[in-house]
């Protein structure tokens, strides 16, 4: 009998592995960004935006996943919207620059490791072994079936969201905010409260990673859904998170250039055990963040390659926990070889910008596609369609082009204002990248293409033939 996923996933697994993917320690870094850019009280206005250009977003995939449930679901919603060329393309793109940010949330991660246990033999060898650590423990998880990584992503992220609210609310409680004050700076601007958003909109990126899950759902129509909560949930905890972290910061400690602000908060509220918990929630925020990209992606490789696109063997599962543990297993590698790049560059900044344009890249797509498919298949069922017709697709459309431009014609600095690299470099980085990935589908595939047909030729050839039973003779 052949190995198939399993149906097994709730709507509160749903949420949660779509919230779990978006929440990662390099989102502390981010919210930091967009409390210094616009006045930090009113953050949650700039963040609260990004919430909703993101929700138009996850109503464009909510609109796809029902039209094509599947775990090969996005490289499916380009391939029926415009070719299979084009599909694969921009799916073995959109997979190796997604698995990228393990390596920077891993690096951020060890920084945090770091300051809290001391070095212990050198600074390089001590990262390196943490990073290790945190990659092989999820790649563990995943291998072990789909339930069990569900419910530790139930823990995880559940409890991420709880703990960060309570502690938004004590905060603000005891610190205050000034509103009116802060509507009277010069900072607070309309132009000021876009760009922030534009940067706001990276602590968001990663939550559409669970539609590869469509067909380990109870019911597919919980992905949509479960989308929709993610993003509802995200944006009122970044909301509270990021004012509270603000007021909560000296302007020394703003300016610092930190990587670990939250931790530094953490210290300035409730001392050295207010430190030791923030300092678990963010193993839990990587934890959850690499359980949550390793858990999709390799959903996404196992369909690639069951339809040809990727070497086969990537589409075997484990007979006893019914995972595609060649694919994680490649995958969890290709993080650590990531892990090690970043590890002796540096650039974790560097792939967090390629992540946000390529983002920023796949709603734009994906807005196109439902345009597309309307067009090309008007009558095929939709168990959820976004309303007012193609308005909210056509502003998706425009919002993430404007935002992916402003990133890659923008300069990537520090809190002092040092700048760190060109973000043009970032465009070219990805550009090359893209010319590798249509070079693999129109040399590579087709020869994948063609070993299957022969390989379907053979075990028709092989089937024993059911002639009909000849007459009698009279």
């Amino acid at each position: 009998m052949a190995v198939t996923l399993k149906k097994v996933l709730t709507l509160r697994t749903v949420v949660s592995t779509s919230a779990g993917m978006a929440m990662a320690t390099s989102c502390y870094l981010a919210g930091l960004q967009v409390a210094i850019m616009v006045e930090g009280e009113l953050a949650w206005i700039s963040i609260l935006v990004s919430g909703v250009f993101c929700l138009l977003s996850a109503m464009c995939f909510s609109e796809l996943t029902s039209l094509y449930p599947s775990a090969a679901g996005i490289k499916l919603f380009m391939q029926n919207a415009f070719n299979e060329k084009t599909a694969v393309s921009i799916a073995m793109f959109y997979v190796v620059l997604g698995i990228s940010m393990v390596g920077a949330e891993s690096y951020l991660l060890s920084s945090v490791m770091l300051d809290t246990v001391g070095v212990i033999a050198s600074p390089m060898l001590d990262r390196f072994l943490w990073q290790i650590v945190f990659i092989l423990f999820v790649g563990y998880i995943n291998f072990k079936g789909v339930k069990i990584t569900g419910r530790l992503q139930d823990v995880l992220t559940y409890s991420m969201l709880s703990f960060l609210i309570g502690v938004s609310i004590y905060a603000l409680a005891v610190k205050g905010i000034d509103i009116s004050s802060a509507l009277k700076s010069p900072t607070f601007t309309l132009k000021n409260v876009m760009n922030a958003a534009a940067v706001g909109v990276f602590m968001y990126v990663g939550f559409e990673w669970v539609t590869p899950l469509a067909e380990e759902t109870e019911d597919y129509r919980m992905i949509g859904k479960g989308m929709m909560y993610a993003v509802g949930l995200l944006s009122v905890t970044y909301a509270l998170f990021v004012v509270a972290m603000y007021t909560g910061l000296t302007k020394k400690q703003l300016m610092s250039g930190t990587s670990i602000p939250h931790i530094l908060f953490a210290r300035n509220m409730f001392g050295t055990w207010g430190a030791f918990a923030f300092i678990i929630m963010s193993i839990l925020a990587s934890v959850t963040s690499f359980n949550a990209g390793l858990l999709n992606t390799s959903r996404y490789v196992y369909a690639m390659a069951r339809d040809d696109t990727l070497p086969r063997f990537f589409s075997r599962l484990h007979p006893d926990h019914a995972t595609p543990w060649v694919a994680i297993l490649s995958l969890v590698i290709f993080s650590v070889l990531v892990s090690l790049a970043i590890l002796f560059t540096g650039k974790y900044m560097f792939i967090i910008m390629m992540a946000a344009a390529l983002e920023c890249f796949i709603y734009v797509v994906m807005a196109l596609s439902v345009i597309r498919l309307r067009k090309k298949f008007p009558d095929s069922p939709r168990a959820f369609k976004v309303p007012l017709g193609n308005t909210i697709p056509v502003v998706t459309i425009v919002v993430f082009s404007v935002l992916m431009i402003g990133l890659i014609s923008d300069t990537t600095r520090d809190y002092t204002g040092n700048v760190l690299f060109h973000n043009y470099w970032v465009g070219l980085v990805m550009a090359m990248f893209a010319g590798l990935c249509v070079m693999y589908t129109l040399v590579v595939v087709p020869r994948f293409k063609l070993a299957a047909l022969k390989r379907a030729s053979l075990r028709k050839k092989r089937r024993p033939s059911r002639s009909k039973p000849g007459k009698e003779g009279t």
